[in-house]
């Protein structure tokens, strides 16, 4: 009885300690839900290349020619990502090793012109330690290195930049928009030995996820 007795003591302690410790666990998951329902409704997802109608040649690609370096790009259709119905994506192999450099120009202008959260591609990988990084210009014509990772892994994936607050945005006059520019893409192998080497990445969909601008309406003539 007396054991009876001193359990039922204890359940009046820890049952209310178990309610408040779940009720603290689920505000914060309610309040994170809440602010990526806001954020949804606000920005919204463009698409700046798709690759189904641009034409890529061999000057896109390019790199310190010399007897350890080749490469080249090409249009395909064999196996797009899936994503916005897709049927064209950009192929690149390049032969290189540790230390080089490829770069990835755009064939056509991939220009933003509102405020940018992040920039997205679809990348297919083949398990290669290289880095895929592009050089984005911002607003006040600082030009920023930034990095997708590296392409360690086997299919398409989804890899996704959120810019920081040193990347300019807002337009210092408001009768001057400014742009964000996709400059090149550059990809750096990742070879272990120092021997060079064959190495593919497929490129499809690059997206911007964007607002429009926050503009100053209120006159002060009063």
């Amino acid at each position: 009885m007396k054991k009876l007795f001193a359990f039922l003591i204890m359940s009046l302690f820890f049952i209310p300690a178990y309610t408040q410790d779940a009720k603290e666990t689920t505000e914060p998951e309610k309040k994170s839900g809440e602010v990526e329902q806001v954020i949804q409704k606000v920005y919204t997802e463009i698409a700046l290349e798709d690759f189904e109608s641009t034409q890529y040649t061999s000057a896109q690609l390019k790199f310190i020619k010399s007897k350890d370096q080749e490469g080249s790009i090409q249009i395909r259709d064999q196996y797009a990502a899936e994503f916005n119905n897709s049927k064209k994506y950009l192929g690149v192999k390049v032969y290189g090793k540790k230390g080089d450099t490829f770069q990835v120009f755009p064939a056509k202008p991939l220009e933003i012109n509102k405020y940018c959260k992040s920039i997205s591609a679809w990348v297919y990988g083949k398990n290669f330690s290289g880095e895929l990084t592009m050089i984005l210009q911002d607003a006040a014509g600082t030009n920023h290195r930034l990095s997708f990772g590296k392409l360690n892994f086997l299919g398409w994936k989804k890899l996704t930049i959120n810019l920081e607050r040193k990347i300019k945005q807002q337009d210092t006059f408001l009768e001057q928009e400014k742009k964000l520019r996709i400059l090149h893409f550059q990809y750096r192998p990742g070879n272990r030995t120092i021997h060079p080497e064959w190495q593919f990445f497929y490129l499809d969909d690059i997206t911007a996820t964007v607002r429009d601008k926050y503009k100053d309406r209120q006159s002060d003539d009063w």
